[in-house]
């Protein structure tokens, strides 16, 4: 999964579109999960509680989380699992699982949240031979559709390092089957983030953008029914790609200390045009990118949080915390930026002026951030677990 970076510079403003590259073919490999849906085993995962973690005074209201509960991590393989994402459908949450470092393991858990004050697990399935990075829902909302990286020598691929993005199929009562309904190898070690886009004009089929790492690139796959890679663009580090509106954002590094903004057309033409910011990405870690209206906010590791206007292509604000976390990931809701900033916790910022109103430090390294209603979903490590809380 790591891989020396291919160093490239880009610094000049500039528009330009990519040719198609040559697809990477799919292959047959079809990967089976082990399931569990024992109530017993699964309730002792969950300890749950109903405690004030903070609170925070945003303009004149004062916000209050309660910590409701927390997730031991699994083991696979023998290594700790680490919770990576989030996505939701109506009463179901479902957060994927990875082993950070050269081993494979990953897991999905499905949560009922019809009682938000009481999440409820409901299944877990397992694959021990692949990373589950990112996930999202498809269109439809029948299928689950996942970034992650997968073992060459389980799957037998020969055209990649282990990148793929897989479908899940939901059943009648939103969990996932126990095996994927189609596979796709991509470029590069790792895939790390993953979107679907509505369909363009025309289309009756969404687009999903997949971000594959170093020496990898960005992927485009026509979802629903059709299943195929059908563009590719070369890149030396793809990091995540976001949308909102009309218009994706494309984050990725160049190798000398600065990394690109790619602003995408989404209307299958590929269109982008580019700005260069002298921050760098984490060569290992996440750097999540959250799209806002003519705003991105950049999860940029050690150089902290960056917030770029993306119609005049500037930067307007930074937060860099005084602790020695990375920026991994970053959510914005309701005038409140969630950041996922590793060892210094989930730190809560103004969006407008990206002041800091509060910090919460739990165990572990927080990861990941995700706000799904009224429920907050911090990934704290192989060690912390996941915690979930209730913004009051």
């Amino acid at each position: 999964k790591k891989l020396l970076l291919i160093l490239i510079a880009m610094s000049l403003l500039y528009s330009c579109k990519e040719d198609l590259n040559e697809t990477i073919p799919e292959e047959a490999y079809m990967p089976e999960f082990e399931a569990d849906e024992s109530t017993a085993s699964l309730t002792n995962r969950v300890t749950s509680s109903n405690s004030e973690a903070f609170s925070l005074n945003s303009g004149e209201n004062v916000i209050q989380f309660n910590k409701i509960a927390e997730v031991s991590p699994n083991q696979v393989n023998g290594f700790n699992l680490s919770a990576t994402a989030v996505t939701e459908l109506d009463d179901r949450v479902y957060v994927t699982y990875h082993i950070r470092g050269e081993e494979y393991g990953g897991e999905i858990l499905t949560f009922d949240v019809s009682n938000s004050a009481q999440p409820q697990l409901l299944k877990s399935i397992v694959d021990p031979s692949a990373d589950f990075n990112d996930i999202m829902m498809g269109q439809g909302t029948v299928n689950l559709w996942v970034a992650g990286a997968r073992d060459v020598s389980v799957s037998g691929y020969d055209n990649t390092n282990g990148a793929v993005a897989l479908k899940i199929p939901l059943n009648g009562g939103k969990l996932p089957r126990n095996s994927a309904a189609w596979e796709a190898p991509l470029a590069s070690y790792s895939a790390s983030s993953i979107t679907r886009v509505p369909p363009p004009a025309g289309s009756s089929n969404g687009r999903i953008f997949v971000t594959s790492g170093s020496g990898g690139g960005i992927s485009v796959i026509r979802g629903n029914d059709v299943d195929e890679v059908f563009h590719t663009r070369s890149v030396s580090n793809a990091k995540h790609f976001d949308y909102d509106n009309d218009r994706g954002v494309f984050l990725r590094g160049n190798g000398d200390g600065s990394s690109s903004v790619d602003i995408y057309k989404l209307d299958d033409s590929f269109d982008f045009e580019t700005f260069t910011i002298p921050y760098d990405v984490t060569p290992l870690g996440k750097n999540g990118v959250e799209v806002v209206g003519d705003y991105a906010y950049l999860a940029m590791g050690a150089d902290g949080l960056v917030k770029v206007d993306l119609v005049n292509k500037t930067i307007v604000g930074t937060y860099k915390a005084t602790g020695n976390g990375l920026a991994n990931s970053v959510k914005v809701l309701d005038g409140l930026v969630y950041l996922a900033n590793g060892s210094d916790g989930l730190i809560i910022l103004d969006e407008n002026d990206l002041s800091m109103l509060q910090n919460y430090k739990y165990d572990g390294s927080c990861n990941y951030v995700a706000i799904e209603k009224d429920l907050v979903f911090v990934a704290n490590g192989s060690t912390g677990g996941l915690i979930i809380l209730q913004k009051q």
